[in-house]
């Protein structure tokens, strides 16, 4: 009778909580209980799954997914948004949803790297313009020679303009002809002062690149139709700012590796908030293997290529 009793003081009270929406100081008046007594009362009610809370939106499964991807990379967030059919609305889904995240990571003082790509243009052209005092944007590696608005320079520019920042880019191309070419520019002193900056950044936003015949790197030019080949063959996967990875996260070693101009991996771990922006399906090998790398802190993707990712890691 006693166990009964209890039962039923607990059902009572989870009724007049969620049904009748009277706040736990209401109930602690009228049953003659102390508002500790009823919040204690309303808890165990969830825990003995007396009362299940769903929540009715079909964003509650990208917010699973993301807690999922949290969960298996050891992210600080994931954001997941619906997917869109539609590559050019996903993009900029991708870019508004990136663009207020990283904002809110912008404070006065803030140093913010920046990468390049399309979707990384698309996070700078909606970026809510902010005035902090002393915030500096710096690119995080050399730029192409053919311009479509995605190019380092370009994006780290817009980015600085939102932010009211000064702006340092990484006057150097993105690929040379050789290692030794990209040694000596590496001695540069306006480069060494770029590099300065990019290891007291506290904040960083990446895209990341698949490898294939027609990623993007391939169609506008730096990498040859025999460059994608030995990547290839190398096992590479994807890129971060340049750098070839296999599907583990590491680099592959391959020439195109050594001729880069760009931020090192140990160095883009270093940075506390490393936020990558990147969706659609054909990314999502590319997209497991820069979370596996360990260098990414916090992604924006969508609900299709999450699925793809978690089920790429799922224990067989």
């Amino acid at each position: 009778m006693e166990q009964d009793l209890e039962l039923y003081e607990k059902v009572h009270i989870a009724w007049l909580y969620y049904m009748e929406n009277l706040t736990q100081s209401e109930i602690a008046d009228r049953l003659g209980l102390t508002r500790l007594m009823v919040h204690r009362t309303l808890q165990k009610c969830l825990q003995e799954g007396l009362v299940h809370i769903v929540i009715n939106h079909p964003l509650v499964y990208c917010q699973s997914l993301g807690s999922q991807l949290e969960s298996v990379f050891g992210l600080k967030s994931a954001w997941v948004i619906p997917t869109s059919p539609d590559y050019e609305v996903l993009r900029r889904n991708l870019g508004t949803i990136a663009a207020r995240l990283v904002g809110r990571a912008v404070a006065s003082g803030t140093i913010v790297g920046v990468g390049w790509g399309t979707t990384l243009a698309e996070v700078a052209r909606h970026l809510l313009r902010k005035s902090h005092d002393n915030v500096t944007v710096v690119s995080l590696l050399g730029g192409l020679i053919k311009s479509a608005g995605n190019n380092s320079y370009e994006v780290a520019l817009q980015v600085a303009d939102a932010l009211d920042a000064v702006c340092y880019s990484y006057m150097a191309p993105m690929f040379v002809e050789s290692a030794e070419d990209r040694d000596a520019i590496l001695r540069l002193r306006h480069i060494q002062a770029v590099q300065d900056l990019i290891r007291r950044a506290s904040v960083a936003i990446v895209g990341v690149g698949e490898v294939s015949a027609d990623c993007t790197l391939a169609r506008m030019g730096p990498l040859s139709a025999a460059d994608v080949d030995s990547l290839l063959k190398a096992g590479a996967v994807a890129d971060i700012l340049g750098n070839f990875i296999d599907k583990n996260g590491q680099l592959v070693e391959v020439d195109v590796n050594q001729r880069v101009l760009t931020t090192d991996l140990e160095v883009l771990k270093e940075i506390d908030n490393v936020f990558a922006v990147t969706g659609g399906l054909k990314k999502a090998q590319a997209i497991s293997a820069a979370l596996r790398s360990g260098c990414i802190d916090n992604i924006i993707t969508d609900a299709q290529t999450a699925e793809q990712v978690l089920q790429l890691n799922r224990p067989f």
